[in-house]
């Protein structure tokens, strides 16, 4: 590790320790992780580091904030925005991140490793070595092999992947292979169908569902069904390929299935489509963020019926 990266993880372990605190700077630490994908990917682990250490905090013998205080104001000078205050709740947010950092912040810069990522509630940026970045959407995981050639994708991605003549890279995702050459696009794989939408560049989609690999540009989606061997592939708007990332879900004429499948993934309700609506289609934009607001206004603009309550919910006909 270089001191470049050694610097990122220093500041990312101080802006974790600041983000408990009432006098948190969001909007400079909005900025910061604007600034550099790798800093959005060293910040994701430092805090993996503090679970993981709070986890298991009996085994784990805490540093002494005496013997440091040096360390310490070092690490406080990195965040302006962190007083003096509570000095022994930042050292022990500082402590945590130093003590696992080593462990499992240095894959994230290196190529040369298999690296396994799995979100639950919240999306997650992942910066690879050439400054390529994928966020990875609630609820899926992703596995980036040696190399970072091959990727194996469960659940839903957004790719920025710069081009590179002498890499090729190839995502397995729903019984399919998408292979890019430097191209900005997001993947969806929901209720057993496949959604491919590229805002830049061109990907090549490949399954045995399909006759031959199809070919998308900028503009264009792909929907896939594997087990009925069919796809539809049409127009997308550039704002709507992956609007997920800013809590936006745009659809046209999208089976209602894949709605309610999207809606569960990004606010994390549990949503069942009654039988009768499964092949009914939607048009339009949902905002998600809470899930039963969302659920209210798609059985509204669909004229359908919505039973159920406590994140658990179901999609219905409507009685005459």
């Amino acid at each position: 590790m270089n001191r470049e990266e050694q610097d990122i993880i220093a500041e990312a372990a101080a802006w974790h320790a600041a983000s408990n605190r009432d006098d948190m700077d969001w909007d400079g630490f909005t900025l910061w992780l604007e600034a550099d994908p790798r800093h959005r990917s060293a910040y994701d682990e430092v805090a993996l580091s503090d679970a993981l250490l709070d986890e298991h905090r009996d085994a784990v013998r805490p540093a002494s904030p005496a013997a440091n205080d040096d360390e310490e104001d070092a690490a406080v000078a990195a965040v302006p925005s962190v007083r003096r205050g509570g000095r022994w709740k930042l050292w022990s947010g500082l402590a945590v991140a130093a003590s696992l950092a080593g462990l499992l912040v240095l894959p994230m810069f290196r190529a040369d490793e298999a690296m396994i990522y799995q979100t639950q509630s919240a999306s997650r940026s992942i910066a690879f070595d050439d400054g390529s970045t994928i966020m990875l959407a609630p609820h899926s995981r992703l596995e980036v092999g040696s190399g970072q050639r091959e990727i194996a994708l469960n659940g839903g991605a957004w790719f920025d992947i710069r081009h590179d003549p002498e890499r090729a890279l190839t995502i397995t995702v729903g019984g399919a292979r998408i292979s890019d050459i430097g191209t900005r696009f997001d993947v969806q794989d929901a209720a057993g169908r496949l959604r491919v939408a590229v805002a830049e560049g061109t990907v090549r989609v490949s399954a045995d569902a399909l006759a031959r690999p199809v070919d998308l540009a900028a503009g264009r989606g792909l929907t896939l069904d594997p087990q009925s061997g069919t796809a539809l592939i049409g127009a997308v708007a550039a704002e709507d390929a992956g609007a997920w990332r800013s809590g936006r879900l745009s659809y046209d004429s999208v089976p209602l299935t894949l709605v309610a499948a999207d809606i569960a993934r990004y606010s994390g309700v549990k949503v069942v489509v009654a039988p009768p609506l499964r092949d009914r289609r939607f048009s339009g934009t949902l905002i998600v963020g809470n899930g039963e607001t969302a659920l209210r206004d798609l059985s509204q603009l669909m004229g359908i019926g919505l039973a159920g309550g406590d994140g658990a919910y179901r999609l219905v006909a409507r009685s005459r």
